[in-house]
């Protein structure tokens, strides 16, 4: 540990911790098949079986109609006037759940006899497959599918190998690595019968205003609830990563205004910001909670057979980087839940999107064009899951929601982030994405661009509620702590400089695979 980390180093005193491949997975089968012996089978629907593995919460609820529902993974009602997902089901008929589900924060699944909900941005991914007989198959893992659902391993339709902030570093959906496999979108529903996509409107109206104090106050109250319920839920307190930036200070703030015990922690690792190795402890220390460290543990021995296990449970859909905190043993002495400000993006902005042009442009050139802005070959495999995109996006427009705001809600939250935390299921701990509701999105969006962009929402929230906070500066640079810690900041200057050494290979690397 380096001399100026005065934090507290977690470790679990118990049994080391053991990843498992598939865990928090499900699989819906039209007919039998072999799973893990210890998974749960639950016949579900008129030609389905449900696979699930016992870690993966599932709930069952019946509508006001009668109707059956399953929800898979962890939601949370934002509404502080509703009470929990599963009771607001039974106060209404069947044809008014899914609008329901709106205000259901969280990473989960909705399903009927007759239908697939995702949630916000389809964080809990669904991605299915009609085979030839016309039996469907739908998961939350593309191995799982890729395993079962094809007679023969199914054809790679995308054979980039994934680099971690180097170009596109995802499959774009609705398409997936696999030719036949494909991922729905937030903005669809999967209709079982038909094994086919159909346009679902996911988000509620977007109703434009300008008043940044009500949005503030509305957004407080509403994460607060989410907050509070998710540490009843988790009976213990959850886990909060902490860093230099906008999201996750306040994310802290909200808690600690609505009195709840939280463990924040930061990860060390050799990429990170000097500010995130600093400033993390001066705020914890302001607040006076105690804070944990969360170093790379893994030995290199370790770390290869970790990524032989990534890739059973991934397959090929995390790029190595991205993989890092699974790959490193960062969050092994970790169990419970954690949550953080990831989604947030949608208020700050993210990479250049915004300079695109306001109106979207045809659906080949759209995809070109953020081919360009981040750096993936015109050539790339990318462009035919991108172009799907644009033309689905052009075909079923919401009012008011601006085709960039969309593009990060459906490619880089349903795509990038959906992959990660599919990623995160393999150990213990449990992600909850506590902003990932629809109405949240919605109500964000209706702020005209120039009052949110900038994570300059979230500073105004900051400020409203711990000015002190509000004080210490967000992602300062490295030269900032010139003076103070020199090491670290030469350190980061080497790292930098090998990394940008490295970089022409791995285009050339990618170069081979397109």
């Amino acid at each position: 540990m380096d001399r100026y980390d005065r934090a507290t180093t977690a470790r679990d005193k118990g049994p080391g911790h053991v990843p498992q491949a598939h865990r928090r997975q499900f699989l819906l089968a039209p007919r039998e098949v072999e799973v893990a012996g210890h998974w749960r089978r639950q016949p579900f629907g008129a030609s389905g079986i449900l696979y699930s593995c016992p870690d993966l919460p599932i709930s069952q609820a019946q509508d006001g109609e009668g109707t059956p529902w399953l929800l898979l993974g962890r939601a949370i009602e934002s509404d502080p006037r509703r009470p929990d997902a599963l009771a607001s089901i039974a106060r209404v008929p069947t044809s008014e759940v899914a609008e329901l589900s709106r205000s259901w924060a969280g990473r989960w699944l909705l399903m009927s006899p007759s239908d697939v909900y995702p949630d916000a941005s389809a964080l809990l991914g669904c991605f299915y497959h009609s085979d030839r007989e016309g039996g469907l198959w739908a998961s939350s893992s593309p191995a799982l599918i890729a395993q079962h659902a094809f007679a023969a391993p199914p054809a790679i339709a995308d054979n980039r190998v994934l680099v971690y902030e180097q170009g596109i570093s995802w499959f774009p959906p609705p398409l997936s690595r696999f030719a036949g496999l494909r991922r729905l979108l937030p903005s669809q529903r999967l209709a079982r019968a038909r094994g086919q996509p159909e346009p679902h409107r996911w988000m509620p109206a977007i109703q434009p205003s300008a008043d940044e104090e009500a949005l503030t106050a509305w957004l407080i109250e509403t994460l607060r609830t989410v907050m509070t319920r998710l540490a009843a839920a988790a009976g213990e307190p959850p886990w909060l990563g902490l860093t230099a930036g906008f999201d996750s200070r306040l994310m802290l703030t909200i808690a600690l205004d609505a009195g709840l015990e939280v463990r924040p922690y930061t990860r060390l690792t050799e990429r990170m910001t000097v500010a995130d190795r600093i400033l993390p402890r001066l705020i914890a220390k302001q607040t006076g909670v105690r804070h944990w460290l969360m170093p790379e543990t893994a030995s290199r021995k370790a770390m290869k057979a970790r990524r032989e296990l990534l890739t059973r449970h991934a397959a090929g859909h995390v790029s190595d980087g991205d993989a890092r905190p699974f790959l490193t043993g960062a969050r092994d002495g970790m169990s419970g839940v954690t949550f953080g400000g990831h989604g947030f993006a949608i208020a700050g902005g993210f990479n250049d999107w915004r300079s695109f042009p306001e109106r979207m442009p045809p659906p080949p050139e759209a995809a070109a064009l953020l081919m360009r802005s981040m750096g993936e070959p015109l050539n790339s495999p990318a462009a035919a899951g991108l172009a799907e995109w644009f033309a689905w996006a052009e075909a079923h427009p919401q009012l008011h929601l601006d085709w960039r705001d969309r593009l990060f809600l459906e490619q880089r939250q349903a795509g990038w982030l959906a992959s990660k935390e599919q990623l995160f299921d393999l150990t213990r701990l449990e992600r909850f994405p506590i902003l990932n509701a629809a109405t949240v999105y919605a109500r964000i969006l209706g702020l005209p661009a120039a009052q949110r962009l900038g994570s300059r929402l979230q500073q105004c929230m900051i400020e409203t509620l711990r000015p002190d906070l509000a004080k210490l500066p967000f992602n300062p640079s490295d030269r900032s702590f010139l003076a103070r810690y020199p090491h670290l900041v030469l350190r980061r200057r080497y790292r930098r400089l090998l990394k940008r050494a490295a970089r022409p290979l791995l285009h050339l690397a990618n170069a081979d695979t397109a």
